[in-house]
């Protein structure tokens, strides 16, 4: 069966069935009479002259539409059909791996009481020795209290674990640190504080993730004196990313970036974006907020605004101002990384400089970081694509000269 590519067919809605091959032009049929955009990729048959077919569907009710009819016109032919949202999810998608060696009886004896005794022995007369001997330096712990998951409300922190193991993946490819998905179920940032500092012991950092930002900035301001590096998805990612892109965005539309009338909606959802901005070089930033202002103002600065900095998810932005969408809750594919900010643009970089060099992320590292993705945006692009393998070490590289040149900079 030809593969059909539409553009909108999303691999978030999609199915994978067995069937034999007396069926494939029965599925080749009810793809192309889906109510919505279908994508369908067939694997050579297997030893039985099965095929196992897979269907990206355009959204969750052309998948509904498409597995309901399948079943009704293969019947006992359908061999199998499983949604592969749930079959990746259901493998928690991330699992611990053995460092050491256990291939003889005298590997295991080095994992036993009287070795592990030696080690502790000298750690209890050099704690400086702790990241050494242990695999504390490079554990980090992807922190989330379920307050800001997607645009969800608050969650149950176990039901935010998908989303979690997926950044913890994502992060784990980009640093190879090992990343322990850990929601936490608390109702207070000083809880959530809490939380952190009862896992310092065995962990270098801890990353924020779908968080609201205040606890988050409640959590951060609770923890100076904890010993380990702390991050967060907003103010070490969407915000550089943001950054960079208004920076390239003008660019794109040959502004002036001194020169460049910018307006940021919603800037407390930002973090660190405003401060950024501005020391990308952009000077004349107008701070709106649609919930207080209302948006008939917006459209009344139209004629005074080169760019729209929405972190809100405007519904109607003044016509002819090119609008950055950069609405936490709602990140861009994977696939469209080029034209919309992601966390991941930057902040495996800022984890990896922090885990690297000891050091906390300071203002100067986050400027470094936007400044660096500038210079991996290709003309034309607004980000760089997400798997583009120079991205993370570039990032990385820039914060570590950095924090390494302005170790006192906060």
């Amino acid at each position: 069966m030809p593969a059909t590519p539409p553009a909108s067919a999303n691999p978030a809605f999609s199915i994978r069935i067995h069937i034999p091959e007396r069926a494939l032009a029965a599925v080749e049929a009810v793809a192309v009479n889906a109510p919505g955009a279908v994508s369908a990729q067939t694997c050579p048959p297997d030893a039985t002259g099965a095929h196992r077919v897979l269907l990206d569907a355009d959204s969750g009710s052309t998948l509904a539409w498409l597995t309901s009819t399948l079943r009704e016109r293969l019947g006992a032919d359908l061999l199998l059909c499983e949604d592969l949202v749930f079959t990746t999810a259901s493998t928690g998608k991330l699992s611990q791996h053995i460092s050491a060696s256990t291939a003889s009886d005298h590997d295991v004896a080095l994992l036993d009481a009287d070795a592990d005794r030696r080690v502790i022995k000298h750690l209890v007369d050099h704690p400086e020795h702790i990241n050494r001997y242990t695999g504390r330096a490079h554990r980090v712990a992807l922190v989330s209290d379920a307050s800001a998951v997607l645009d969800f409300d608050h969650l149950p922190a176990s039901i935010a674990l998908p989303a979690v193991e997926s950044q913890a993946v994502h992060l784990r490819r980009t640093t190879g640190l090992d990343i322990l998905p850990l929601p936490v179920a608390v109702d207070r940032a000083e809880d959530l504080a809490a939380a952190v500092r009862l896992l310092a012991p065995g962990i270098i950092a801890a990353v924020f993730i779908h968080t609201r930002l205040d606890h988050v900035h409640a959590a951060q301001a609770a923890l100076t004196d904890c010993p380990v590096l702390l991050l967060d998805s907003i103010n070490d990612g969407l915000a550089i990313a943001a950054a960079a892109a208004a920076y390239t965005t003008l660019r794109q539309h040959n502004i002036d970036v001194q020169q460049a009338r910018v307006v940021c909606v919603a800037p407390n959802r930002g973090g660190d974006l405003c401060g950024l901005l501005v020391a990308s070089g952009i000077t004349d930033l107008t701070l709106y907020d649609p919930l207080i202002q209302g948006i008939h103002v917006l459209h009344e600065l139209a004629d005074r605004t080169d760019l729209i900095v929405d972190l809100f998810g405007l519904i109607a932005p003044p016509p002819g101002i090119p609008v950055l969408h950069a609405r936490p809750e709602t990140p861009p594919p994977f696939a469209a990384a080029t034209t919309g900010p992601r966390p991941l643009h930057t902040l495996p970089g800022l984890l990896a400089a922090a885990v690297a060099t000891g050091k906390p992320i300071t203002a100067h590292a986050r400027i470094a970081a936007v400044r660096a993705l500038i210079e991996q945006t290709r003309p034309g692009q607004i980000l760089p694509p997400l798997d583009h393998p120079g991205l993370t070490p570039a990032v990385t590289s820039a914060v570590v000269t950095a924090l390494m040149g302005n170790s006192g900079e906060t």
